[in-house]
């Protein structure tokens, strides 16, 4: 049983980065991933640590059609007859990807870049919105339940209009907090991909993602988890800092005013109470 009983709304991310990303959110009795790009173990053991159960997942949404995203969507879907939603973009990429194992087609749920998606639940209410990255119809979620939201933003190139649309006013926000400008510039990528991840339909740099998190903290979000972040052109301790320090200068206090944390890499993150 677990020990986040009754209605509470959770946020725990099991995976965050390049090598593979999982979120698992609960809404009440409604829980499910954002993204499944780890393997089916992973999530389970990630799961029963806090008391869940793999099987009682209702769905997984898809942001991107990236593989560290998508990987095990279709093994999760075979084995528990899960939904998988994605954009119609991204389905057009994972249905031929032969690194992702085939999602059957009465699983495939299909929806325009920028909707409400229509066939959840009741309890939860579920938003995509797009995201400038380099892959067709990329997108975020927003998730709102109980007069509360979270929400999930990585792989941006930049902060547009339509992230901050989103996120605005939401009670937890995973964002990204991809590299450091001055790491990514000396570290070890060929030219060719320093200039993708630090182009517009790139990632976040820690410095966008701390001038962004002032944003969010001013208008009312009190956790922010920063995540996808890269194990050769940053550090967690180097995001953090980043972050905390333009938040600072924004006058927002990073240990009182909100919560700010990490999602780590290659094991499960703290459980967020929203």
């Amino acid at each position: 049983m677990s020990e986040f009983t009754g209605g509470d709304a959770l946020f725990y991310p099991i995976a965050s980065g390049s090598s593979g990303n999982a979120i698992f959110v609960r809404c009440g009795t409604v829980s499910f991933l954002v993204d499944c790009g780890v393997s089916m173990r992973r999530v389970k053991c990630a799961l029963s640590e806090i008391g869940e159960d793999i099987a009682g997942l209702s769905f997984i949404l898809v942001t991107h059609a990236h593989v560290d995203h998508t990987k095990c969507v279709g093994a999760m879907a075979c084995r528990y007859h899960l939904p998988i939603y994605a954009s119609r973009g991204t389905w057009d990429i994972v249905r031929s990807d032969i690194r992702v194992s085939r999602v059957p087609e009465e699983y495939q749920r299909e929806f325009d870049a920028s909707p409400e998606i229509d066939g959840l639940p009741d309890a939860v209410r579920i938003s995509a919105f797009s995201t400038p990255h380099d892959v067709p119809d990329s997108v975020g979620y927003r998730i709102e339940y109980a007069g509360r939201a979270a929400a999930v933003a990585t792989d941006l190139g930049y902060v547009s209009l339509d992230v901050k649309a989103a996120l605005y006013g939401a009670d937890v926000v995973l964002l990204e907090s991809n590299h450091d400008l001055d790491m990514l510039s000396s570290g070890p990528y060929p030219a060719f991909l320093k200039k993708r991840v630090a182009g517009n339909r790139g990632h976040l740099s820690n410095l966008a993602a701390g001038r962004f998190a002032a944003e969010l903290a001013a208008r009312g979000t009190r956790q922010i988890v920063l995540g996808h972040i890269s194990d050769k052109n940053n550090t967690p301790a180097l995001a953090l800092e980043t972050v905390e320090r333009e938040l600072s200068r924004a006058g927002i206090d990073p240990r009182r005013d909100l919560r700010l944390c990490l999602a780590r890499r290659e094991e499960p993150s703290d459980v967020l109470v929203w």
